[in-house]
């Protein structure tokens, strides 16, 4: 294969890249936005106002919830917080005899025969259907479109990809820390290798954390077979590692439901610390009620007793606290708890959003360095590049078209109409069908084109949109700058930051990407560019 043990990495470590590059960078981009979800889904509803009050929205809840869903089998109230300024109600409905009930723990709290949201006032608010930042979540683990369990397992097997690619690409550079700080502009294939370490070195610890927790809570998917062989059905092993607590059966006799402002404080008063963030009841409105108040995550590596109380219903005691799980247990909860980071402040969160943008650029940078070093070769008559231009006509398509058509994303939640049906699943039909068109664009332009052209669709799509959202959300541009929304004015601010740097990309022509002709490759005008460069 090659003579050297260095020489196998740098093999290993390039067609390791140019193989699952695209999906790593769509997991990244993803997945460093899937940080700020709950952000997103809030402006992405803009029907909801500024501001919070969890007293009042949980007192609101639970009139709706008695006034809609009286007879219901549970209730579900996410409440609100800095993040999630509206209390989220879901509640699901009874069985008819006969149908099969749902034992799923898991998934419980997705149960939902309805949904409605509680505004800071206690009043429902009617929001629009949306994915929201879920659809950046759900992307980033599984793919969206493809089947969940395939997209899994794809991404999985590109997760194991990366760690390949991290291990031989500190393998291969001896002098990684030096060649850190060197910095060569204009110096084409040079240019993109100092960049592309630079965004591996910097956020290093990030990339290996990141990617060994991805792997490791993925192994359950790549590699069942211990569950098989040792439990029944996965529920089972489900409920163990999470020591879950399993309500009583309804009794069929009716209870007044104790009010849940007080079991909520009895919590409270229980942890200490920490603050809860959701509360499911079963069984409301029989004397076998349950009331569960589950603790919002603020310590990845605390094994703490009592993250979920249980209490009476009908009294409001105690009646049940998780248990400290065991060691298994305890390191699975973490790894979830460090690549999740649902524990992280604001600003925790945003230098986990800028290290995971790092690897997103680290990425394509890498993507670039390699058709960039083999450009020369087409000069070859006897170098076959459709390979080459495969990779770089890719390149374009995802690197400039992927964010491209996540800018369309935002512009159809504000251009849809908020009565459409099936408006969720159409606005992420906007995004894929406009990546579908910017994809077969760039199978027929020239790379020097293409480049030019697709980024200045991202650039006016990124900056127009702080105007489109001013035009057609009464959450705006000008209404937040008057009420001090820091919301919007971060989306605002983003939005121009991504616009800009695109417009630049777009001014500048991308210069190292490929030589500035009006052929394709392979043409005479295209060898002739080659050759003065």
């Amino acid at each position: 294969m090659n003579d050297t043990f260095r020489a196998s990495m740098r093999w290993l470590h390039t067609w390791t890249g140019v193989t699952a590059g695209w999906i790593i960078f769509l997991i990244f981009f993803n997945g460093s936005i899937a940080y700020f979800r709950n952000e997103i889904t809030v402006w992405m509803k803009p029907e909801i106002t500024a501001g919070f009050d969890p007293a009042t929205s949980l007192s609101g809840a639970e009139s709706f919830l008695k006034a809609h869903a009286p007879d219901a089998a549970s209730w579900t109230i996410n409440l609100p917080d800095h993040r999630n300024p509206v209390a989220q109600v879901s509640w699901s409905l009874k069985h008819k005899p006969g149908e099969a009930s749902e034992q799923d723990d898991d998934n419980r709290h997705s149960r939902a025969g309805q949904q409605a949201f509680i505004a800071a006032d206690g009043l429902p608010v009617m929001t629009r259907a949306t994915e929201g930042g879920d659809y950046f979540l759900q992307f980033h683990y599984a793919l969206h479109y493809l089947p969940q369990f395939l997209g899994l397992c794809l991404v999985m097997l590109v997760g194991i990809g990366l760690m390949v690619a991290l291990t031989t690409g500190i393998i291969i550079h001896r002098r990684i820390f030096a060649q850190f700080f060197t910095f060569r502009p204009r110096n084409g294939a040079g240019s993109w290798l100092d960049a592309h370490t630079v965004f591996a070195v910097l956020p290093l610890p990030f990339h290996i954390m990141i990617t060994y927790t991805g792997v490791t809570i993925g192994a359950f998917f790549l590699m069942p077979w211990g569950i098989i062989a040792n439990y029944a059905h996965p529920q089972i092993w489900s409920s163990e590692v999470r020591a879950l607590w399993t309500p009583p059966l309804p009794t069929g006799q009716a209870a007044t439901l104790v009010q849940l402002s007080s079991v909520l404080k009895k919590s409270e008063l229980l942890w200490h610390v920490g603050h809860a963030h959701l509360i499911h009841v079963t069984n409301p409105m029989d004397t076998s009620a349950t009331i569960e108040i589950e603790r919002q995550p603020f310590n990845p590596i605390e094994n703490t007793v009592g993250d979920s109380l249980f209490f009476n219903g009908v009294t409001g005691a105690l009646v049940h606290a998780s248990s400290t799980r065991n060691s298994a247990a305890f390191a699975g909860f973490m790894v979830f708890g460090l690549h999740q980071a649902q524990f992280a402040s604001p600003a925790l969160r945003a230098i986990l959003f800028l290290c995971g943008s790092m690897g997103t650029c680290m990425t394509a940078t890498g993507l670039l360095l390699w058709t960039t070093k083999r450009r020369r070769k087409l000069l070859d008559p006897d170098y076959n590049g459709r390979g080459f231009r495969l990779v770089d006509t890719l390149n374009v398509g995802v690197i400039a078209g992927y964010p491209a058509a996540t800018a369309a994303y935002f512009w159809a939640n504000r251009l849809l109409p908020v009565s459409l049906a099936s408006r969720a699943e159409t606005e992420v039909l906007c995004e894929f069908s406009f990546w579908g068109l910017l994809l077969v664009w760039t199978f027929f332009r020239s790379r020097h084109r293409v480049w030019f052209e697709i980024c200045s669709v991202a650039a006016f799509l990124f900056l127009a949109l702080p105007i489109l959202n001013a035009l057609t959300a009464p959450r705006g541009t000008f209404a937040h700058l008057m009420t001090g929304d820091t919301l919007y004015i971060w989306f605002d601010i983003i939005f121009l930051i991504i616009g800009i740097l695109f417009a630049a990309a777009a001014f500048y022509r991308v210069q190292s990407l490929g030589p500035y002709s009006t052929g394709k490759y392979g043409s005479q005008s295209n060898v002739s560019e080659c050759r003065r460069r």
